[in-house]
């Protein structure tokens, strides 16, 4: 008999959290520039993917995969940028080495979701619709640049979607990257 998943449809993204030093500098840039100009607070990330939608099981063991295919890696920070999109409001910008592409890869790979989609990695400080004004005088209130790097040891499953107020966001699940 056929084993029939019952788990519950999750809607989500994968994540790369940055840590030490790197996390740090984040941190404190996101409260200068919410200080400043509110907005909704949330959990300073890397998107490697978004759009899943799955089962609890599946995506747990599709994050598993993930990780099984990945090996730490160093993330490179860098300047501090903006756009006219909401969830790209005020971001830092993250070189996209050949890992780090990989890994994005790997995780439209294993989750099903080909061709991947065009991959700028970023790390956003702000979420909002301001004017480019304020915005480049938030960058550069922010010191204009992240200079930091950390090493990507794992991935996060979370419920961060479109849909769900970013209030709601949650970890659902993390692996770290086991590859050699």
């Amino acid at each position: 008999m056929a084993h029939i998943d019952t788990s519950s449809i999750i809607r989500g993204s994968i994540w790369i959290q940055p840590t030490g030093e790197a996390l740090h500098k984040i941190d404190a840039a996101m409260r200068g520039v919410h200080k400043r100009v509110g907005g909704p607070r949330f959990k300073p990330h890397l998107t490697l993917l978004m759009g899943i939608e799955t089962t609890q099981e599946q995506a747990e063991q599709s994050l598993r995969k993930l990780a099984l295919h990945v090996k730490p890696f160093t993330v490179q920070l860098g300047r501090i940028d903006w756009r006219h999109d909401y969830y790209r409001c005020l971001f830092v910008t993250v070189e996209l080495t050949e890992d780090l592409a990989a890994a994005h890869r790997i995780a439209h790979e294993v989750f099903d979701m080909n061709p991947p989609d065009p991959f700028v990695p970023h790390i956003s400080l702000l979420y909002g619709d301001i004017h480019e004004p304020l915005q480049r005088q938030l960058a550069q209130e922010a010191g204009g640049s992240v200079d930091a790097s950390f090493v990507a040891t794992g991935v996060q499953l979370t419920n961060a979607n479109l849909d769900r107020p970013v209030t709601d966001w949650r970890i659902l699940s993390e692996r770290r990257f086991t590859a050699s």
